[in-house]
């Protein structure tokens, strides 16, 4: 075994041309059986057809004229073995010529002749026809090793080109791509060229969110900053303007801690959290987050509206995952929708999946922003980007990881003017929801 592998070709044009080559050797043989099983078999049957013609011509002469007849006929019979028999007795025999392999009796009265000769396809044609196939199959080899060499230096430059792209990835350049042949090797470039794009897209997405993330945490930082620094030098000297610099701090402060939440929550998120399904009521979920967030809801002075009681939507699922999903769709559709507008809560389902929606009749979210509105800190409007009424911008983000992390997903429809619904939808369940518990406990959850 080891022998054999030591022999093994080591370079691509060794190992085609050895393939090849072993290929052709197996068709000359295959033709060399052929040749002899099918062509000399016939050939074979020609001549003992005419040998036994000749041989009964023999015999009726030697029965008319005797061996004259036999003697008259050897002229005629080059490279032929002929023996004459008289009920057995020999009569007359020529000189034995050697390798015969073509037969033949004829018979007349008493009279028996036998016949012999070399076949036309034996004998000197056979060794000519293997040496021919043989120089045929050195001259294919010579053909074969030189293509061969042509194709391994194609295969050794696109294998070269991909291992460098490799390395160069692998050094951190994700700009580098492969050349995409038409071929196998190109199949495998254009995948590797497909996961390098991926990577560099990846990578700018990445630095993009840290520069966000960096902007975010410096404005609260500064603000911060601005008015510790009004009070501890003294230029904040009423009470009023100490009083109104507290504030200040005070909110951005909860701006950087809400921020600082958020970034945690999606960092865990993306660490693909063990999630804890059990039975549970979608449409149970929605009267809760309604319940938790209709102060505020009355506040803003918006319809905040949950499943009806009776309604009933059963999943196996993180209750706990589609509470903060629900948090986060509820609360930016408050934000969304002015004094006097409604927000909804709707969870329904059929045998394939169950779904939550939360519409609301807000001012709606134009068809250029959809594509990226999961996307992290990405804001419909920069220019309310920082208001109390905005949130961390990752409050998108999470809900469709969260959705991600359960086997859901989530989608977006909105019109300008005319509100949004955003759908959770995740897998069903066929087993039976526990009936209901209308507790202060399941209230204040």
């Amino acid at each position: 075994m080891n022998v054999l592998r030591a022999l093994r070709p080591r370079s691509y044009r060794a190992r085609i041309a050895v393939a090849i080559i072993a290929a052709l050797a197996i068709a000359v043989l295959m033709l060399q059986i052929g040749w002899r099983v099918i062509v000399q078999g016939q050939v074979q049957d020609v001549v003992e057809r005419n040998l036994a013609l000749q041989a009964q011509e023999v015999a009726v002469a030697v029965d008319r004229v005797g061996v004259d007849g036999a003697i008259a006929a050897e002229r005629f019979l080059p490279d032929t073995s002929m023996v004459v028999r008289e009920q057995g007795v020999v009569l007359y025999w020529n000189e034995p010529v050697q390798d015969l392999d073509a037969r033949a009796v004829g018979r007349s009265g008493d009279i028996t002749v036998t016949l012999e000769r070399r076949s036309e396809a034996s004998g000197v044609d056979d060794w000519a026809i293997t040496v021919a196939l043989g120089i045929g199959l050195v001259g294919l080899g010579v053909l074969v090793w030189l293509l061969s060499g042509r194709l391994a230096r194609r295969l050794r430059a696109e294998a070269q080109a991909l291992a460098d792209q490799a390395e160069r990835v692998a050094a951190g350049d994700l700009s580098a791509r492969a050349p995409e042949p038409d071929d196998e090797l190109g199949r495998v470039a254009a995948a590797m060229n497909r996961m390098t794009e991926q990577l560099d897209a990846a990578d700018a997405r990445q630095r993009e969110f840290l520069a966000d993330v960096a902007h975010e945490l410096r404005t609260p930082v500064t603000a911060i900053d601005g008015f510790a620094t009004a009070l501890a030098d003294g230029t904040a000297h009423r009470d009023e303007d100490r009083t109104e610099a507290a504030e200040f701090i005070r909110e951005e402060a909860a701006r950087l801690s809400g921020l600082v939440r958020d970034l945690q929550q999606l960092t865990v998120l993306d660490l693909d959290p063990r999630i804890d399904p059990r039975p549970a009521d979608l449409a149970e979920l929605g009267r809760q987050a309604v319940t938790r967030l209709s102060a505020d809801a009355q506040a803003r002075g918006i319809d905040l509206q949950g499943p009806a009681e009776d309604d009933r939507v059963a999943v196996v699922t993180d209750a706990g995952h589609v509470e903060t999903v629900l948090a986060n769709l509820v609360t930016n559709a408050l934000r969304a929708t002015p004094p006097g507008g409604r927000v909804r809560v709707v969870a329904d389902g059929d045998h394939r999946e169950a779904w939550l929606r939360v519409e609301d009749t807000g001012r709606g979210i134009a068809a250029e922003h959809l594509p990226r509105l999961f996307d992290r800190l990405y804001r419909v409007d920069p220019a309310r980007g920082r208001t109390d009424q905005s949130g961390s911008g990752l409050g998108l983000a999470i809900v469709r990881r969260s959705a991600e992390v359960l086997g859901g997903r989530m989608e977006v429809e909105s019109e300008v003017g005319r509100g949004s619904a955003f759908t959770l939808r995740l897998p069903a369940a066929p087993a039976p929801v526990p009936p209901r518990e209308a507790t202060p406990e399941a209230v204040a959850r």
